[in-house]
């Protein structure tokens, strides 16, 4: 009985957990910024996707911003660079003890990218089976 209640104990921690973690985008959290890149870095998600991450220096601080897939960014002929100035519209998200903004569109020198539509849902295409790594080219995994 105890090892049973032990058990079912670590099932919903683990659930908890889970749903804790299981973030989306909220249209009714968007805010704008707008500020100086201090730097742009990369980070690997756990599907292999290449994703772009910047911090920008503002008035009431440094902004952490999750801006998007390295390729989708690519595919736009965006590119992001230290120093650059921009002003990003996105939904401010905690997740994992950090807060930061999931950009919806960022602009910058006059060219606007959009990442997101108006409710969230992210531009950048899905992979498939045909597309296994999303860029819109089908073609063996690279390995």
């Amino acid at each position: 009985m105890r090892k049973q209640l032990l058990a079912i104990g670590v099932v919903l921690f683990v659930a908890a957990t889970v749903s804790a973690q299981t973030v989306a985008y909220d249209p009714s959290a968007e805010t704008s910024i707008s500020g100086i890149i201090r730097y742009a870095i990369s980070a690997v998600g756990p599907d292999g996707t290449v994703g772009l991450h910047l911090e920008v220096t503002t008035n009431d601080g440094p902004v952490r911003v999750h801006v998007g897939p390295a390729m989708f960014i690519g595919m736009n002929n965006f590119s992001f660079l230290k120093d650059e100035t921009v002003a990003i519209r996105g939904a401010r998200v905690t997740k994992s003890g950090e807060t930061a903004i999931w950009a919806r569109l960022i602009v910058k020198d006059g060219k606007t990218l959009v990442l997101r539509d108006d409710d969230g849902t992210p531009r950048w295409p899905r992979a498939t089976i045909e597309d296994p790594d999303g860029c819109g080219v089908e073609h063996a995994p690279i390995r």
